[in-house]
C-alpha cells in the first residue's frame, strides 16, 4: 500500500514514528484546501501561498505532538487560521489591493465567470467572520457539520444556526445586486 493510499490517523501516525515521508503525503493531501482558505482569508493568490507554505512549516514541527484530539485537517485548518491571521495584523498597515486580472484575451464566458466568481467572494467576505468561515468549511471545503463544528471549536447547532443566518445573508444580499434568479 502507498503512503498516498493510507488515511489521515495512519499518515501522522507514521510521520510521529519518523517516517518523513508521510509528511511529504500531508502535504500533497491538504496543501490545496489549506491554500483554499489562505485565499479566502487574505484575498491574495500570492500572500495565500506564503502562509500555505508557513503552515506546513509549522505543521512539521508540529505534528509530532499532535494527540488526535481532532482529524488532522482540522488541526491543519486552525494552523491555517492562525498563520493568516498572524499575517494579517503584520500586513495590517499596507493597503489590500485586489487587482483584476487582465481579461482583453479572454472569451467572454469566461470574462463573465470570473466576474461572477470575484462578486461571490466579495458577498461572502462581507460575512461576519464566523458565518464566513462556516460557508468556507461547509459549502466550499465540503465538511461535515461534526467537522465544521470541530474545526470552529463549537457545537454542531452553533454551525447549523451559523450557516442558516449567512445563506440568508448572501441571499439577500445577492437579490440586492441582482445576482440572483429568484
Amino acid at each position: 500500500m502507498t503512503l498516498d493510499a493510507k488515511s489521515d490517523v495512519e499518515l501522522v501516525e507514521l510521520f510521529k514514528s519518523g517516517n518523513t515521508l508521510a509528511f511529504d503525503a500531508i502535504v500533497r493531501r491538504f496543501q490545496d484546501r489549506v491554500y483554499r482558505l489562505a485565499c479566502v482569508s487574505l484575498y491574495d493568490q500570492q500572500f495565500a501561498a506564503d502562509v500555505t507554505q508557513e503552515v506546513f512549516v509549522r505543521g512539521f514541527k508540529g505534528l509530532r505532538k499532535f494527540r488526535f484530539r481532532s482529524a488532522p485537517f482540522t488541526w491543519l485548518y486552525r494552523v491555517t487560521k492562525n498563520v493568516c491571521k498572524e499575517f494579517n495584523r503584520s500586513r495590517r498597515s499596507e493597503a489590500l489591493t485586489d487587482e483584476p486580472p487582465d481579461t482583453t484575451s479572454m472569451p467572454h464566458q469566461q470574462v463573465a465567470e470570473l466576474e461572477s466568481a470575484r462578486q461571490i467572494r466579495q458577498l461572502v467576505a462581507s460575512l461576519p467572520e464566523r458565518q464566513r468561515e462556516v460557508v468556507m468549511l461547509r459549502l466550499f471545503e465540503e465538511l461535515s457539520v461534526k467537522e465544521t463544528a470541530s474545526a470552529m471549536g463549537c457545537r454542531e447547532g452553533t454551525v447549523k444556526a451559523l450557516l442558516h443566518k449567512a445563506n440568508g445573508s448572501l441571499r439577500l444580499k445577492m437579490q440586492r445586486q441582482g445576482l440572483s434568479n429568484e
